[in-house]
């Protein structure tokens, strides 16, 4: 069992062995296969990375506003 991974489908965190597919990886709720590409970003924290950026770009802008209100003065 992969706990620190979610199925790209579902979103799940289980997983088992299916011996039909040579003990390939598959998502214990959904059925379908784990890939690599596929279990290997969390959709929570793809999220969360988006909104990083956004915070940055905004305090950037703040401290540049803040710079040329004070070089004004």
């Amino acid at each position: 069992m992969v706990n620190s991974r979610r199925c790209a489908r579902c979103g799940a965190s289980s997983f088992r062995a299916d011996r039909s597919l040579a003990g390939r990886l598959v998502c214990s709720r959904c059925g379908a296969p784990a890939s690599a590409r596929a279990m290997g970003r969390n959709t929570a924290s793809a999220g969360r990375s988006r909104g990083r950026w956004l915070w940055w770009l905004l305090l950037l802008t703040a401290v540049v506003l803040l710079v040329l209100w004070l070089q004004a003065s």
